[in-house]
């Protein structure tokens, strides 16, 4: 399929002769649940140099593109030569047509085409990772905007607050830089799943990360053995509540059963939580009350790898190539082969970006041994 321009079409080679084209291709179903549209701006003569215009749009406009989960492939995969087509696969629910007017409002240039007969179903892989019930969850469109949500207000709040809800301390970059401080964390959401969480341990393991996972409570239960390990092996373990609810729908005394009998467990097969991050990101003040009655702390991310939605090794790549640096608490989930398999990159990229790997509390601890308290502005 040639790109198409302004309403004309463009060869691979003019596509690729021109730097500012990219192809950001969502793919969405209509009411009728027929393939509908997808967002269309060129083709590129080599892999890598599709890579680099997706960065480039992400520099550009990263709010614009923020829902927009980047994947590259053959124009025409029947013929190698034919140049490469950047595509982005859509979270639910989003309208190709929206984004377009929003990018074209935002300075930029897209067309509206018809989508190829591209499936955009979930891959073998996750289906049968989703068929033993081992933590797997699959995140609903409400949860998968929430989520986005948190990690473009981590871009605009300071690295404590992005982090750590409630906490109104400020870190200054010139203290940051003056102490070279270089931290990043790995945090692995859900389960433990019986084969996928070993997998990412061993790979943990070889690189010598240590990291720090919340699992499902009623799930820990079923692999105590896994958490022991967890422990052992010098990684936090931290909670991810009872039964993943959305715990704004709950009351405080029930959120607080949640985080409380979540504990319970933990601490059977050895761990001691200090740490909890609410289901798909969502907490209200009730919440922070019952994580303080536990002597516990609440903890976000600000890069999320949409593993969850993805399922797939080069889609998690791009948004650890686009988003992850220095100070990154990166969102990842024990429970997808996809997650393990783009592990040992993720790790080597963040390395060659300055990150030195620690627990998410250690990230926590350290900040706030540089930050100051927030004065209140009168």
């Amino acid at each position: 399929m040639a790109s198409m321009v302004a309403g004309t079409v463009a060869s691979p080679v003019q596509a690729a002769d021109s730097p500012h084209l990219a192809t950001v291709t969502t793919v969405r179903k209509d009411a009728d649940g027929h393939p509908a549209k997808m967002l269309q701006f060129g083709v590129y003569r080599t892999e890598a140099d599709a890579w680099v215009a997706w960065k480039a749009v992400v520099r550009r406009q990263p709010d614009m593109v923020a829902d927009l989960v980047p994947r590259v492939s053959l124009q025409r995969p029947e013929i190698p030569d034919s140049g490469f087509v950047l595509r982005a696969a859509p979270l639910p629910d989003l309208d190709p047509n929206f984004v377009c007017r929003r990018i074209v409002g935002g300075g930029g240039s897209c067309l509206v085409v018809e989508a190829d007969a591209e499936k955009a179903a979930t891959p073998a892989t996750a289906v049968a990772e989703d068929n033993d019930h081992n933590g797997v969850v699959t995140y609903s469109p409400d949860q998968s905007r929430e989520m986005q949500e948190i990690e473009r207000q981590a871009a605009r709040l300071s690295r404590i607050a992005a982090i750590v809800p409630g906490n109104e301390a400020r870190v200054d970059i010139g203290a940051l830089k003056a102490s070279r401080w270089n931290l990043c964390s790995l945090t692995f959401d859900d389960g433990p799943h019986p084969a996928v969480t070993p997998r990412i341990l061993d790979i943990l393991r070889s690189e010598g990360v240590r990291a720090t996972f919340f699992p499902i409570g009623n799930v820990a239960v079923r692999h105590p053995r896994i958490i022991r390990r967890i422990v052992q092996e010098g990684h936090e373990v931290g909670n991810h509540s009872l039964t993943h609810p959305n715990m704004r729908t709950l009351t405080t005394e029930a959120q607080r059963a949640q985080i409380a009998e979540t504990n319970r467990i933990l601490a059977e097969a050895g761990a001691d939580p200090v740490l909890f991050r609410p289901p798909a990101g969502r907490w209200n003040s009730d919440t922070l009350k019952a994580v303080e009655q536990e002597k516990m702390s609440p903890a976000l991310w600000n890069v999320d790898t949409r593993d969850w939605f993805t399922r797939d090794p080069g889609k998690i790549m791009a948004q650890i190539d686009a988003t992850g640096t220095i100070g990154s608490v990166v969102l990842m989930h024990t429970t997808y082969n996809a997650t393990a398999e783009a592990l040992p990159q993720a790790i080597g990229l963040l390395r060659t970006r300055g990150c030195r790997f620690v627990t998410l509390s250690e990230w926590i601890t350290s900040l706030n041994s540089l930050a100051t308290p927030r004065i209140a502005q009168r």
